[in-house]
């Protein structure tokens, strides 16, 4: 896809580039509702975060009143299991309505526009599948890294000693003793770093899936993008770079830097209070930037993964589902 060209232009395979690019340009032509859609998303979560504290503080609060510090922290725990109520709901609704965005993406790469509210009626529904996606999200990748870890504790671990010992036999202990600690943690390393890498790019779509795809599940939806990213790891992986290098600056000027100067200030307990809740709301607007970029680039790549699996026919195989 060249920069002359309508999103919907053309269907056909992309190159990496090509889907960043597209991503960025569907990002520019519906900046008000993309970031609309992504503040929304984010004072959902926000209020959710809310709630699970003013549940605690309460329930804390009031039971430490009534029966002093002991009961007091029973309180907070009852406040943290009903205010996990309201945080679950709040995440539910972020990652619903960040899904919108590529699904919104991806509609109009089909030259089948929709607009937000059209968009989200349509996702609503799915609200439970969403929540239950994020929650087995999270179960598969916890066990990525388990797996990951352990095998990298095992190969980095064999290949150490088995350095360690070589060498020390040949030179002498200490010199064995370093290349081998050094050669076991990069073995280990790398193992634990591809197997995240894999997992990830496998799962990268999920949300999209869900959002696009009108009869899917949570299940089906993990299923899917396990599908439609077989053999394009790689790909990913080069788009899920450049997408992160691009957003560098953004998070700079919203999070690095207020941080370092945070740090810099003097130490007066009021004015690092008020430079830290400034600081956290200039993070907060640069993930409100920030995350329509990264949806929109994954319904590009949907509808770049789903053109190479099933042809030039994308159009007409969506408007059947």
């Amino acid at each position: 896809m060249t920069p002359s060209t309508s999103p919907g232009s053309q269907l056909g395979p992309l190159n990496p580039g090509d889907v960043v690019s597209a991503g960025i340009r569907l990002y520019r032509d519906r900046f008000q509702t993309f970031f609309q859609l992504a503040a929304l998303a984010m004072v959902w979560l926000i209020g959710g975060v809310i709630g699970l504290m003013l549940s605690i503080v309460l329930f804390a609060g009031l039971l430490t009143a009534v029966g002093g510090e002991l009961l007091g922290v029973l309180g907070g725990l009852l406040g943290a299991a009903i205010g996990f109520l309201p945080l679950l709901y709040g995440s539910a609704k972020y990652y619903m309505l960040s899904s919108v965005i590529g699904r919104l993406s991806f509609r109009d790469l089909l030259d089948q526009p929709e607009v937000s509210l059209q968009a989200r009626r349509q996702v609503a529904p799915k609200l439970g599948q969403f929540l239950l996606l994020g929650v087995v999200l999270l179960l598969a990748y916890m066990a990525a890294y388990l797996i990951g870890t352990l095998a990298a504790l095992i190969a980095g671990g064999a290949l150490g000693f088995l350095t360690a010992g070589i060498l020390s036999a040949l030179i002498n202990e200490a010199v064995g003793g370093v290349v081998g600690v050094l050669l076991g943690l990069m073995l280990g390393g790398a193992i634990l770093l591809i197997s995240l890498i894999w997992i990830a790019a496998r799962l990268f779509i999920a949300e999209v899936v869900l959002a696009i795809e009108p009869n899917q599940d949570a299940g089906g939806s993990m299923g899917r993008s396990w599908d439609l990213t077989s053999g394009s790891v790689v790909r990913i992986q080069v788009v899920f770079l450049a997408t992160f290098l691009i957003q560098i600056p953004i998070v700079m000027v919203t999070n690095y830097i207020p941080t370092l100067l945070i740090e810099l200030l003097p130490g007066n307990t009021a004015f690092s209070a008020i430079a830290t809740a400034l600081g956290l709301v200039l993070s907060l607007v640069g993930s409100i930037f920030v995350l329509p970029l990264w949806q929109a680039v994954k319904g590009v790549l949907y509808y770049d993964l789903r053109s190479r699996r099933e042809g030039l026919d994308l159009e007409l195989r969506h408007s059947s589902n």
